[in-house]
């Protein structure tokens, strides 16, 4: 009788297994697809996510743009983890105020959708000019949100923040560009470090004046011999970090010459004010 009774809780708790997975495929609903920004195994074509606080970062300037126009339209990407549908998909969002600096004359966001047949989307951006960005960066922090069309993809991935300026923008914050700037400029991080805490402006415009190469060109990281030369490899091996530093070195001294002694200064970053040192072979962090 025993034996029986065992058999007959076996089959009862298959069948209620079966039963489960039925109900699961018949309620799936393609239309609850996760939207999330760009990722890791997004970085050919978007770049700037960086794993070690798990946001994406966009960086621009007016640089670039006509000084009669007022006016820049950003796309920030967004994209969904599920199917392309044939309508346009609203997206939400929240501002996150502590970590965001922009004030609301200096941008609006006019729309935020993934487009019908698109796997990717935009949150859109109307920049305005300003002056005081002449010598300063001020940025947007975003959470995605779940909408009636979309659902939260992964907690990983729905964190963006939009940075922007009238000066030189930074290179993409995806980790093997942040190693590149952590090699040459020493902080309390390590030269391997992914972290873009320390990152300025006025060190990131040094080191290209220091080392001769185009505004518009940053190399990447590898723990090789790849020397980027004058921007003509995409590649910067970790053999050449003194030689880069003691370059910058040197364009640091002259600078502090010709400024009566006043040394170039970081004005961004957690060594915001403090003199830019250069990541020489010995040398020791001073706070």
């Amino acid at each position: 009788m025993k034996t029986i009774l065992i058999k007959i809780t076996i089959i009862t708790a298959l069948f209620l297994t079966i039963s489960c997975s039925k109900d699961e495929i018949i309620k799936f609903d393609i239309l609850g697809s996760g939207v999330l920004f760009p990722g890791a195994g997004d970085a050919l074509k978007y770049k700037g996510y960086n794993s070690v606080d798990q946001t994406y970062y966009l960086n621009e300037s007016f640089i670039n743009v006509p000084l009669d126009q007022q006016k820049y339209i950003v796309d920030f990407p967004i994209k969904v983890s599920g199917d392309s549908l044939n309508f346009d998909r609203v997206v939400e969002y929240e501002i996150i105020a502590e970590e965001t600096t922009a004030s609301d004359s200096q941008y609006k966001i006019v729309e935020a959708i993934i487009p019908a047949k698109k796997q990717y989307g935009r949150i859109r951006f109307e920049l305005t000019r300003d002056i005081a960005l002449d010598n300063s960066t001020v940025r947007v922090a975003l959470k995605l949100k779940d909408s009636k069309d979309l659902k939260v993809g992964s907690n990983e991935y729905k964190k963006g923040i939009l940075s922007w300026s009238n000066m030189l923008p930074m290179f993409p914050a995806t980790s093997s560009y942040v190693r590149t700037y952590n090699c040459i400029i020493l902080s309390t991080l390590s030269k391997t470090s992914t972290s873009i805490a320390f990152y300025s402006p006025n060190a990131h415009k040094a080191i290209i004046e220091a080392l001769g190469w185009p505004v518009t060109y940053w190399p990447t990281y590898v723990s090789g011999f790849a020397d980027p030369g004058t921007g003509t490899s995409a590649m910067y091996g970790v053999y050449y970090t003194d030689f880069y530093a003691q370059k910058l070195k040197a364009y640091l001294d002259a600078y502090a010459q010709s400024h009566g002694g006043e040394r170039l200064k970081h004005n961004a970053g957690t060594d915001k004010g403090k003199d830019i040192q250069p990541r020489v072979s010995g040398a020791v962090y001073i706070p």
